[in-house]
């Protein structure tokens, strides 16, 4: 009977090892499953030397090719208005007439200054060629006398060259009186009528007129700094109108400021656009579609392999199998990736899912 209960007492402790060394396995085996799934995963990709392009669009504004306000250049009143608001004008053409009494008569005064002056040249002039013809004979003429009629020349000579200047400047200044186009264009603005005083005599608020060449307009838009760089001369681009729904047109970039905006760190850019029937109004907002090259020599990864903190933006690389960051700059961006600028070379191994509590120097397997 001892026998048969010392039997039965170790297999019973057997028993109770076997499930209690199997409890422990168990324990142990969910503990490691446990914490395998509580490690974060991290998704490893490389770097790669690529152009990353970017369909974007910009907003820009219609301006006339060349416009100007018509103020008066002289004092006077408004005679004649021959032109209105939305008239089609050709270079030369005479828009307004003006009238000043005062002008014509300080005009005829210096007419007839510059004649006098003219006259008394004249007859200076025929008094030192007589006195220096008898001075051939001696002591008929003296030194004296012939340096005299010398210096009444020269000073009667001066006389008229300011008289005659001053009724060229009285003729511009009339000249002035009548408005002409300066360029081919439209009249989009008039503001003055017969009997209205202009000039510096009445405070001119507004001009005469305005003057837009509308055959040949300016799509002006502003380049964000980072599409500047790649942006080209002469590149072609489309551009959509609200006011032409379903149509899309091209142009191409014909001038460029050459600097930023300091507000707006943005370069302003210029497209030429023939408008021969009309189409465009000076005025007129426009979408333009451009089609970023990308930078060369940049590297491409995912937009998720950058984490950007409150003090830095990086990238993290993994070395020796270790987690290292790497500041980076980002430059262009389409789709899901990212142009980046830094320590980093072509082919660099880098975390594609980085993380923020991802730290430096952390094993990744």
């Amino acid at each position: 009977m001892k026998t048969i209960v010392f039997s039965g007492l170790l297999a019973a402790l057997v028993v109770s090892v076997t499930l209690t060394s199997c409890s422990s396995s168990e324990t142990a085996e969910k503990k490691t499953t446990k914490f395998q799934a509580d490690r974060p995963k991290f998704q490893i990709g490389k770097a790669v030397p690529q152009k990353v392009g970017q369909t974007f669009r910009l907003p820009g504004e219609f301006k006339a090719f060349q416009e100007v306000n018509i103020y008066p250049k002289a004092d006077g009143f408004v005679e004649q208005v021959l032109v209105d608001r939305g008239s089609f004008v050709k270079k030369g053409q005479i828009l307004m007439v003006l009238d000043s009494p005062e002008s014509e008569e300080r005009l005829a005064v210096a007419r007839s200054n510059a004649l006098k002056a003219n006259a008394l040249l004249v007859a200076s002039r025929e008094h030192y060629r007589r006195l220096r013809a008898s001075s051939r004979v001696p002591g008929s003429v003296s030194a004296l006398d012939l340096e005299t009629a010398n210096a009444r020349m020269m000073a009667d000579s001066a006389s008229m060259l300011g008289e005659e200047a001053n009724f060229r400047a009285l003729t511009k200044i009339k000249s002035y009186l009548t408005v002409r186009a300066p360029f081919d264009g439209v009249i989009t603005e008039r503001n003055v009528h017969p009997g209205a005083l202009v000039g510096a005599g009445a405070k001119m608020e507004r001009p005469m007129m305005v003057l837009q060449q509308q055959n040949h307009l300016r799509l002006v838009l502003d380049i964000p700094e980072n599409y500047s760089t790649t942006l080209k001369h002469g590149k072609t681009v489309s551009f959509t109108v609200g006011a032409l729904p379903g149509q899309v047109f091209k142009g191409k970039i014909t001038r460029r400021s050459g600097n930023m905006n300091e507000q707006f760190r943005s370069e302003t850019v210029e497209i030429d656009i023939t408008n021969a029937a009309g189409k465009f109004k000076p005025g007129m907002f426009a979408e333009v579609i451009l089609d970023a090259e990308g930078t060369t020599g940049a590297l491409a990864v995912p937009l998720t392999s950058v984490v950007a903190s409150t003090e830095r933006q990086y990238v993290i690389r993994v070395i020796d199998g270790r987690a290292q960051y790497v500041d980076v700059r980002r430059g262009q961006q389409s789709g899901d990736l990212t142009e980046v600028f830094g320590n980093l070379r072509a082919n660099d191994q880098i975390v594609i899912n980085a993380r923020e509590d991802l730290k430096e120097g952390t094993e990744i397997q």
